[in-house]
């Protein structure tokens, strides 16, 4: 059924704008407001998108209005929101000078930089599969070592990590648990389920297995053989949301110490 915050959500820019719920329904091209009605209360199941961008244009709401109102509603951005929001701040992503990328809230992989791939020991046809394939961040600790050659981990800080996958499963519960009845969510969970360590991990995992104080940050240690050495880095993350649209996030990222600031200093990015 239609969580109530989507419902109330709709009536409260309704009320807000002078609307009565025979004018919506309307202007939407409904003959009473019944069906409207019903999907304030939360009585029936959840719109489809095509449905919700009728209200929201009924609604005459703005682009920042919108974009809260599909993150409400547990919406994921269409193709052309993700090729719209990275015309706008792929630049950004690209100039940084350290690994950043952009996600949207479901924890799928969208868009990143050079930096990135080098960190990650990935090559520039693998950035292609990501842009193409939109992957989740949420299956990355689960790969083969040979899909994924580094050692992750995260935390609040260096003296509090923990391994890629309780952190990856813990803040994906912490950040998406209002959605686990989103068919997106349903099927991504089935889909991991493949992976006999997440099938371990996801019931035993939740917000207390990775605390935080903040939000928006985390500490990042990535441990890999660059060129032929080993070498550990150690890195800040700050997530900066998309303002028009919240269903994107930006990761970007800042050295910890001198030896992760010297090895991006010394960095040749190739576009091959």
């Amino acid at each position: 059924m239609l969580t109530s915050t989507l419902g109330g959500l709709i009536k409260d820019h309704r009320i807000r704008k002078r609307l009565s719920q025979l004018e919506v329904s309307l202007r939407i091209g409904w003959k009473d407001s019944s069906r409207l009605s019903k999907i304030e209360q939360g009585r029936v199941s959840k719109p489809s998108r095509d449905t919700i961008e009728r209200i929201i244009k009924a609604l005459k709401l703005n682009v920042q209005e919108k974009g809260n109102f599909l993150l409400v509603g547990g919406y994921l951005p269409n193709n052309q929101e993700v090729k719209n929001v990275i015309k706008v701040i792929g630049s950004k992503i690209d100039n940084w000078p350290f690994p950043a990328f952009l996600m949207d809230f479901s924890f799928r992989w969208l868009y990143t930089n050079l930096y990135t791939l080098k960190v990650m020991k990935m090559s520039i046809n693998q950035k292609k599969w990501v842009e193409k394939n939109k992957p989740n961040f949420l299956e990355f600790p689960f790969l083969p070592s040979d899909q994924i050659s580094v050692e992750i981990m995260k935390g609040e800080d260096e003296k509090n990590l923990k391994t890629f996958k309780i952190a990856q499963i813990a803040s994906f519960k912490t950040e998406n648990e209002k959605y686990q009845n989103e068919s997106w969510y349903k099927k991504l969970i089935q889909s991991l389920m493949k992976y006999d360590d997440f099938r371990k991990l996801w019931p035993s995992t939740d917000q207390n297995s990775y605390p935080k104080k903040l939000f928006d940050y985390e500490y990042k240690r990535i441990i890999g053989i660059y060129g032929k050495r080993k070498k550990i880095l150690n890195l800040h993350l700050s997530t900066a949301r998309v303002i028009k649209d919240p269903r994107f996030q930006v990761i970007l990222c800042y050295p910890a110490d001198k030896g992760t600031e010297k090895f991006f200093s010394s960095t040749q990015l190739s576009n091959n």
